[in-house]
């Protein structure tokens, strides 16, 4: 019979070891990089105002290990402060990173929450260092909003008349809840465990009704972009209820601005609120900012271009652009269906003549449409006009109108037609539909999904943040900046590797 070596390691014994903890790091890797840059390249000198004891306290962990810890534990999917100390105390490359400190988690959270501006200030000496490496192109950029939950409960949101009826229901049910404590406790039914649950479940239904009371005395109605009255929240009141890919969500838009040349994360910031193209003027001057100051003034010998897709696209938006000099390419609603089969294009307000006399407006076949009033489109109002159903269903144009022979065969009114201030003449958004409708603005568009949808895919799907776990616009902000950060910092490893000759 066969006999083999066996040691009491498979068992899972210990060992005692000689660590050599900087030999842990290997040139090349992502983390060599990271300990080479913190707190040397990079500096970090700005964190040493948050310290006040240097002449009485104890001694602080530096602020160059708890970022290395963070962004290694962030890089790594791991997003919980419990679980950064647990890395730090049983990982060997975390172990070296943070130099064998072990800082506990409550140090993490609180490094975390309070520095969201200190944040911001590395995310830019991080990109200089990318800009030093060659990989901003500063031609063709791309914005977008990724859409995620906060630390918020979407429970616990609602007009004040909504939390008002909420807190009426929890007071009727810890009514109810007492009255059948006492009846039970009059024929002796309640045993220690019982009483227990009894007092975790009143002191619950006590703690709702008092938060729910507190921030109503002290409550502001927050307003819509129309001044109509949307909900606030309880937890995390400058978070919003936003509409995602799978339904409402209570959380913040995390918006990046990424360069077409690597998908460097130029710029990010965090909103709360449900329309996040109102940003586009604040996010443009904060690329423009911090490439004229990681770059330098550039000569412009032609513009940058900024790719947005729908929800970006506004008179405003499309002014601001202007103003900043910058080239936007940013479709409408209604972009793909002004195309028909074979790329036919299909009648737009433009190709109706107008009778300012009788006020009504002549479609390219001679069909009269009737003003019907005001109405609303896509939040926007604008001028209805609309033809009869039986001239329609007869126009030999008709698909030039509609889409399907489906809709053909089903409709019963006629075609309407809607003036607002963007489809007048003269309109930047107009014209930016009018250039949409070439093939060379098409395809410049196209460019927009491949450089900015791999960047959230990356921080989402990769690094795992599928919820903000802060609560406040600050503190999220600081985490979103993080992560950005994390991202351009792995796009850097080719670079520093060719650098320093370990590639």
């Amino acid at each position: 019979m066969a006999r083999y070596k066996h040691t009491e390691a498979g068992n899972g014994q210990g060992m005692f070891l000689v660590v050599n903890l900087a030999e842990q790091l290997i040139p090349g890797t992502f983390e060599y990089m990271l300990n080479d840059l913190i707190g040397k390249r990079i500096d970090i000198s700005s964190f040493d105002q948050n310290y006040q004891n240097d002449k009485t306290g104890a001694k602080a962990i530096p602020p160059w290990v708890l970022i290395k810890l963070i962004i290694y534990g962030y890089s790594k999917g791991i997003k919980s402060s419990r679980r950064i100390d647990e890395l730090g105390r049983n990982n060997i490359i975390a172990k070296a990173l943070a130099e064998d400190m072990q800082p506990h988690w409550t140090t993490i959270a609180d490094f975390i929450a309070s520095n969201g501006v200190m944040f911001q200030e590395i995310f830019v000496k991080v990109l200089a260092y990318c800009a030093e490496l060659g990989l901003i192109g500063r031609e063709t950029f791309a914005i977008d909003g990724c859409r995620l939950p906060s630390n918020a409960s979407m429970e616990m949101s609602g007009t004040a008349e909504e939390l008002e009826k909420k807190m009426n229901v929890y007071q009727r049910m810890a009514e109810k809840h007492i009255a059948k404590h006492i009846r039970h406790d009059k024929l002796k039914k309640l045993d220690k465990e019982a009483e227990q649950r009894y007092q975790q479940r009143q002191k619950y239904l006590n703690n709702q009704i008092e938060k729910i009371r507190v921030f109503l005395e002290t409550m502001a109605e927050k307003k819509g972009k129309h001044g109509q009255q949307i909900k606030s929240n309880i937890t995390d009141n400058e978070s919003a209820m936003i509409m995602s890919k799978t339904g409402f969500i209570q959380g913040y838009i995390g918006l990046a601005v990424s360069d077409k040349q690597a998908q460097i994360i130029i710029s990010a910031q965090t909103v709360g609120n449900t329309n996040e193209g109102e940003y586009l003027p604040l996010m443009l001057d904060s690329t423009l900012e911090r490439l004229n100051t990681v770059m330098g003034e550039s000569q412009k010998e032609k513009k940058p271009i900024f790719l947005a897709d729908k929800n970006y696209f506004s008179e405003e938006n499309l002014k601001a652009c202007k103003e900043r000099e910058v080239e936007a390419i940013i479709p409408d609603s209604q972009s793909k269906q002004r195309l028909g089969k074979d790329n036919e294009k299909r009648y737009e307000a433009v190709d109706f003549r107008y009778n300012e006399t009788e006020n009504y407006y002549e479609c390219p076949n001679g069909v009269k449409l009737i003003y019907q009033g005001i109405r609303k489109l896509d939040e926007r109002e604008g001028k209805s006009y609309e033809a009869k159903g039986k001239e329609c269903r007869t126009c030999p144009e008709i698909t030039k109108c509609i889409k399907t022979k489906k809709e053909i065969s089903t409709l019963k009114k006629g075609r309407r037609l809607i003036i607002t201030k963007s489809n007048m003449p003269g309109s930047l958004c107009l014209e930016m539909r009018n250039k949409l409708n070439t093939e060379e603005y098409q395809n410049q568009y196209a460019y927009r999904i491949q450089i900015i949808e791999p960047v959230f895919a990356n921080i989402t799907y990769c690094k795992g943040l599928n919820r903000f776990t802060l609560r406040g616009k600050d503190k999220v902000n600081g985490q979103w900046q993080l992560y950005c950060m994390i991202h351009n910092l792995e796009k850097c490893l080719k670079g520093y590797n060719l650098k320093k000759g370990y590639a």
